[in-house]
């Protein structure tokens, strides 16, 4: 049925035709030879465009992964900056700890030759105490190494008289002993 109704549909349209006159069909023609035209030319215009639009695509897609990966490397020049940023102050305030030290150091040698040049200048006024104060202390050395050499001499001395009374002693203690056991023994067999 329904191939039906497209037939006297197209008797129609064809009837249509037939009814019009040559320059009608031949202006028809060139207006479809132009639109036929126009549409190739905006079929190859769209196609183009899509190509356009599919690279574009793409180069925003590169330009955006490179985006992404300037944005991570920005990060990570930013964290490095800190670090860095970070160091530096601790180098700057080392310095100025070691320059601080530094001014002290030259503080203290000053002060320091300063007490050397009194010190010398003292030692110098004092030089004949000091030297009179080292004769008295050789004396004194002098005087003990000669006590000393008595005191050990006296210790030998001692260690000797000591040495013949321990000999005398054990002799006496020896005679006593034996007499003591001649004695008991007698007792014993006394009583016995």
């Amino acid at each position: 049925m329904k191939s039906n109704k497209k037939k006297p549909q197209r008797t129609k349209q064809l009837q249509k035709y037939n009814r019009e006159t040559p320059s009608e069909i031949d202006a028809l023609k060139k207006e479809l030879e132009q639109t036929k035209e126009k549409l190739e030319e905006r079929l190859h215009e769209e196609i183009s465009t899509r190509a356009d639009f599919i690279q574009l695509k793409k180069e925003n897609k590169k330009i955006m992964n490179q985006n992404q990966a300037l944005k991570k490397e920005q990060q990570h020049l930013k964290t490095t900056y800190q670090a860095m940023l970070r160091e530096r102050q601790k180098l700057e305030s080392q310095l100025r700890n070691e320059a601080d030290l530094i001014h002290q150091i030259k503080q203290s040698k000053k002060e320091l030759s300063e007490n050397q040049a009194e010190f010398f200048d003292v030692l110098d006024s004092q030089k004949k105490l000091l030297e009179e104060l080292n004769k008295e202390r050789q004396a004194g050395f002098n005087t003990l190494r000669r006590k000393e050499d008595e005191l050990y001499a006296l210790k030998k001395e001692r260690d000797y008289f000591k040495e013949r009374y321990e000999k005398m002693m054990n002799t006496k203690m020896m005679k006593w002993t034996g007499k003591y056991w001649k004695i008991r023994k007698k007792i014993k067999l006394y009583s016995k």
